[in-house]
């Protein structure tokens, strides 16, 4: 067996619905994926249900389990969660962020996407496609439009060379299961940008990797089954519940806005953009070579200073909440 670690986050969410009893069909593919080495895989759960722990620990025994026990977008718990197994068990060679509702219909997904990661050491995230919501023309500006038939002409842009997909600069797509170069949480200290309440994060993926000289790939070999809106995507920070673009909405512990850390001359001029689908903030190209990395040394510390929640903004020790190791 190969020494390889892996930190798998199954991120579930109570808040608007008791999903117990479809969490383990999920899960199950999951936990039945081939791996060549350690398979670490923690159950992140936002406010669950009473029921949800106990049937987890019945079914899953192998699984941590991390009970958050107040409202907080997805970007803080998976990463509380990532730091909580990192505390225990130490550094892995690639952490995972899995959404509740997506399925691998295939055993081997597990193994070819940490595969794809490692292929090359300027790889800093792998992805597998998404059947639906995986936002390929709107997001990726392909396909000639922003609808289901328009994904799929996206789809076929994106692998027509036959080969996987490297992300664009400025661009972005839904990934519903993402696997981290662990030299992403090396230097920024969290994996998932949490200033965010709702939506948006992703259109900055392509930054935080070309400012360590990494990008983004989308497997052409692998595509998860998703069943959208299972939890509700952004269960308690809806966008439509508050007054305000959804672009602009940050947790509250960060305020009430966050577009002045893109819209500055600082950011500008360090070549960030953000939210390019709709074209709030477009990069500088100047600031990128040919490659897609970013040229100055600048980028990565503005991004770790100011698209990651500090201590004053929320301690993580403060978070309320029980990690419960296995039982298995």
């Amino acid at each position: 067996m190969a020494n390889n670690r892996l930190l798998v986050i199954y991120n579930i969410c109570g808040i608007k619905k008791n999903n117990t009893n479809v969490y383990p069909r999920y899960l199950s593919s999951l936990m039945e994926q081939n791996f060549d080495g350690e398979m670490k895989v923690v159950i992140s759960a936002c406010m669950p249900h009473p029921t949800t722990k106990p049937a987890m620990n019945l079914m899953f025994p192998e699984c941590d389990f991390n009970s958050i026990e107040e409202p907080l977008p997805i970007n803080v718990t998976f990463n509380h969660s990532v730091l909580e197994a990192v505390k225990r068990y130490g550094a892995f060679d690639s952490y995972v962020y899995v959404s509740c509702d997506s399925l691998f219909p295939n055993p081997n997904m597990i193994q070819s996407l940490f595969d794809l990661l490692k292929s090359n050491d300027e790889y800093g995230m792998s992805t597998p496609q998404t059947d639906i919501d995986g936002c390929y023309a709107y997001g990726l500006k392909l396909g000639g439009g922003r609808h289901g038939i328009d994904d799929e002409r996206a789809r076929h842009e994106m692998f027509q060379d036959g080969t996987d997909y490297v992300v664009p600069i400025g661009r972005a797509c839904s990934p519903h299961v993402n696997f981290y170069n662990p030299k992403i949480l090396e230097f920024y200290g969290k994996l998932l940008p949490d200033i965010f309440a709702a939506y948006c994060t992703e259109s900055i993926f392509t930054f935080l990797n070309a400012a360590l000289k990494l990008k983004w790939v989308i497997s052409r070999e692998n595509c998860i089954v998703h069943h959208a809106n299972t939890d509700v995507p952004s269960a308690g920070f809806r966008p439509e519940e508050r007054e305000g673009p959804p672009w602009d909405y940050p947790i509250p512990h960060f305020g009430d806005s966050l577009i002045h850390v893109f819209k500055n001359d600082k950011a500008r001029s360090l070549g960030l953009g953000y939210e390019e689908c709709e074209n709030i903030v477009n990069h500088d190209p100047s600031q990128f070579d040919s490659n897609g990395f970013c040229i100055n040394d600048e980028l990565k510390y503005y991004l770790r200073d100011n698209v990651y929640l500090n201590d004053d903004h929320l301690n993580f020790k403060d978070i309320k909440g029980t990690y419960y190791e296995c039982e298995g």
